[in-house]
């Protein structure tokens, strides 16, 4: 296990680097507002990097908790790993109600196991939730995608 987690830790540190690269670039405070958008992603890299650092001198003893078994033969990590990709390749085609849905239905019923109408009641609701609360409520501008484009004009939520 040594060997993996010090090459996890490496990989850490290398996208630390492109990552404080890109932060640097951001102005992280400002004398009239305050804490820039710079600030959370150069305080997230420093503390990546500490981590990553961590793991590198000393790495552990043992196998992983799960055994030799490779996390890619999870269901749970598949579910949700595809869940994130999808949503993050979706969103800006679909926008949020249709891709957070899709997404939740699959975390739901691929990782979870749960079954066909409990998963499809929680992606309603979740997203119903999500949307009611930053949509209506917060005022949040969502990308758009079809649903959004009904609901704009009814005022429940903003186009970005």
């Amino acid at each position: 296990m040594r060997w993996s987690a010090r090459a996890v830790a490496i990989a850490a540190l290398v996208f630390c680097g492109f990552a404080g690269w890109e932060a640097a670039r951001l102005p992280n405070w400002s004398a009239f507002d305050g804490p820039g958008p710079g600030l959370l992603p150069q305080i997230l890299v420093a503390l990546i990097g500490v981590a990553a650092l961590g793991v590198l001198a000393a790495p552990g003893h043992g196998e992983p908790e799960g055994g030799a078994e490779s996390p890619l033969r999870s269901r749970g990590v598949l579910g949700y790993g595809g869940a994130m990709l999808g949503l993050a390749v979706a969103l800006p085609h679909l926008g949020f109600i249709l891709s957070g849905g899709l997404a939740t239905l699959l975390v739901m019923r691929v990782a979870e196991g749960v079954a066909w109408g409990a998963a499809l009641l929680w992606a309603v609701l979740l997203v119903g939730a999500v949307t009611l609360l930053f949509g209506t409520a917060l005022g949040v501008p969502f990308p758009p995608g079809p649903p959004e484009r009904l609901l704009a004009p009814l005022g429940l939520l903003r186009l970005g």
